[in-house]
């Protein structure tokens, strides 16, 4: 006997949805609490190891590195983010790549950030590219990917003192699109107030417009997001720490400064309160980056006030509270450089030139590597150009060495290369006349050779719409014998010759028909559809139960021709377009009743395989040759000596429409490519 199935794609993994959520709650436990964050996201990653499940895998990994970058683990960051990076989903790649960058910038490797820079604008272009294809959750990630881009792009030409492409990477977010992550906008908000990006006529106008991006971003941040309170907390102390600014400052924004919970508001201790809160928070969060950059925020608010010996402890505590802190250079340079100038202050020559000399040793290691990258870009195009003129002067010199060397040749040898122009002269006109003549068939044999082309697209566009006019003309046909049926059954009843329950029975077919001549005429609706490319699959998950129950509702056909129906009841869940799963369940049933004669039977049942169900339709009727089993799906007509005597027969539009509907499914998702649809026979036995 044959087997004749088709696989449809089973349900994702039985986790998914958990997992989904659980990155998302490390996501937003990212400026909250980095313990919670990396946990959570380890929970994640190993659901998604049982699960087999790499979206979410690689999701979990970009969560832990994230917080290993903020507790200085550069090395532990890199093995996860070398780990996500071998997943397939394209949009985590990207935020690998962010975090990548974010690394990079911490730890001073400038050369590096412009690789991964590089990378991810092109994985952002190509994800673009294709972004209708995306599941609703990707999108979502591929938004906070891009700001996250040019937020972690504009932190790094900030502090590499690029200022002009700082603000150009600012003024590409829109704060509209990043409104709804919290995190994200504070962010935003933050760089604005705290980077020099603000663009007025007076300097009073910057500040003051500055001042207002920083409360407001310590308003927003809350005790919900720490991370945000204590940054903006450090930069107003920062802003504050200049004197005249401070007088404008405190006297326009009185009372949001007050908001500030700041008992002592005046002039010299409103900037060290602020340091000191903003340090607190940092240490309960446990960022080692920002802790010591806390330190050094404190060291300048007393500096400013003359307490020099607080000062000193402030940096040697910034340098001393976590050996990490060595793992970036900018930072402990800023530092050594501070520690310098405070030494001095207090006539320390030897700590100061000890500082001052560390921090040198730094400099040389960074900003050299600074003033390359920025000027890596004109130097590019320079090369370029340079290359260009040296190949120019280089091809100048071998024309005019050639010039002279012509010249020289005409000069010697003038007599006889005027006897020899005479004689050559009527060959150059004949090679002139032939040239042009060869163009001339050149240009008609181009000309011909454009015209089959035509033709041929013409009769291969012509053969297609005759296949198509047949396929509908095949449907309209199939449907002429249920109709006789109906006029046969409404003659009889007509008659008024039965009983009520035959009547009854008469009534219950003519509704069946007329079920099967509806499904036909849906069939031919959305087969033209499929050809035409306008057909979209309703993808929806669905008990298999609920269509074998009305495959059932069809046995009058199978009584009508003595054939036994046997339908096995299923528990099977898949998801799929469920009208043409019926529709290749119905097509495949109706061919198996055709070709088995009376007393034979028809079978169909659900197999669950571990990422499919196989649907089986069998018969025992006369079988096919394996001729006929290679091309049972194809539309090209073949011999059919069992079924039809000598003559061509096609297998059926049918048969080919299910095998259209396959390879539609495979083309919507990476999910249906389990997808398949096939046949086998034994001449005599069944198919």
């Amino acid at each position: 006997m044959m087997a004749l199935s088709f696989l449809i794609s089973a349900c994702s993994p039985k986790h998914k949805n958990e997992i989904d959520k659980l990155n998302s709650i490390s996501y937003a436990y990212h400026y909250l609490n980095l313990d919670s964050a990396r946990s959570i996201a380890y929970r994640a990653y190993m659901m998604s190891l049982d699960e087999g499940y790499d979206d979410g895998k690689a999701e979990a990994l970009n969560n832990m590195a994230f917080v290993s970058i903020a507790r200085m683990r550069y090395a532990n960051a890199s093995k996860l983010l070398l780990e996500a990076s071998s997943a397939d989903n394209q949009v985590e790649l990207l935020i690998s790549d962010i975090l990548n960058m974010r690394l990079c910038q911490r730890q001073s490797h400038n050369k590096d950030f412009y690789v991964y820079q590089e990378r991810a604008l092109e994985r952002m272009s190509r994800i673009q590219e294709e972004i209708d294809l995306l599941t609703a959750r990707q999108k979502f990630r591929f938004k906070y990917a891009k700001s996250e881009f040019h937020i972690v792009a504009a932190t790094y030409y900030y502090y590499v003192g690029q200022h002009r492409p700082f603000i150009a990477e600012l003024k590409k977010i829109n704060p509209d699109d990043i409104a709804k992550d919290t995190a994200q906008y504070l962010s935003y908000l933050y760089n604005m107030g705290a980077g020099d990006a603000i663009e007025g006529t007076s300097h009073q106008t910057i500040i003051q417009k500055e001042f207002e991006y920083l409360l407001l971003c310590y308003a927003m941040a809350g005790d919900r997001y720490p991370f945000w309170r204590a940054n903006s907390l450090q930069s107003l102390s920062e802003h504050l720490l200049d004197v005249n600014d401070r007088k404008f400052l405190i006297k326009n924004n009185l009372q949001s400064i007050k908001y500030l919970n700041v008992q002592d508001v005046s002039y010299d201790l409103l900037p060290v309160n602020l340091a000191k809160r903003s340090l607190k928070i940092f240490r309960s969060f446990g960022d080692v980056y920002q802790i010591s950059g806390a330190y050094r925020t404190l060291a300048s608010c007393y500096w400013s006030i003359g307490d020099n010996r607080s000062s000193i402890l402030c940096l040697e505590n910034a340098l001393s509270r976590n050996s990490a802190i060595f793992k970036a250079p900018d930072l402990v340079a800023s530092i050594r450089e501070q520690l310098s100038v405070v030494y001095s202050a207090i006539d320390d020559k030897p700590n100061s030139d000890r500082n001052r000399n560390i921090y040198l040793d730094l400099q040389e290691q960074t900003r050299q590597d600074r003033q390359l990258e920025a000027r890596a870009e004109k130097l590019k195009s320079s090369v370029v150009w340079l290359n260009i003129m040296i190949i120019g002067v280089v091809i100048m010199i071998v024309f005019l060495v050639g010039l002279l060397a012509i010249f020289d040749k005409m000069r010697q040898s003038k007599l006889a290369a005027t006897s020899l122009d005479s004689l050559l002269s009527p060959l150059r006109e004949w090679k002139a006349k032939n040239d042009v003549c060869v163009e001339e068939l050149k240009e008609k044999y181009e000309e011909i050779q454009e015209n089959y082309a035509i033709s041929q697209l013409h009769l291969l566009d012509s053969k297609k719409q005759n296949i198509e006019q047949r396929a509908k003309i095949s449907l309209v046909n199939s449907v002429l014998p249920f109709i006789d049926r109906m006029i046969h059954e409404v003659e009889r009843l007509s008659k008024n010759e039965e009983s009520d329950d035959v009547k009854e029975l008469r009534y219950q077919y003519i509704s069946e028909l007329l079920d099967t001549i509806n499904r036909y005429n849906n069939i031919l609706t959305q087969w033209i559809q499929l050809r035409q490319g306008r057909l979209s699959l309703h993808i929806e998950s669905f008990s298999l139960q609920t269509l074998f129950d009305i495959i059932n509702k069809g046995q009058m056909k199978f009584n009508t021709k003595e054939v036994t129906l046997n339908v096995k009841p299923t528990n099977a869940v898949v998801k799929a377009d469920k009208t043409l799963t019926l529709f290749m369940i119905n097509t495949l049933a109706d061919n198996s009743c055709k070709f088995t004669s009376q007393g034979g039977k028809v079978s169909i049942e659900a197999i669950e395989g571990n990422d499919y169900v196989e649907i089986s339709i069998s018969d025992t009727g006369c079988g096919m040759t394996h001729d006929q089993v290679e091309h049972v799906f194809d539309h090209k007509p073949i011999k059919d000596e069992k079924r039809t005597g000598l003559q061509y027969k096609s297998h059926g539009f049918g048969l080919m429409n299910c095998k259209g509907i396959i390879e539609k499914y495979k083309k919507v998702s990476q999910l249906f490519s389990v997808c398949t649809i096939s046949a086998e026979s034994e001449l005599g036995k069944g198919s």
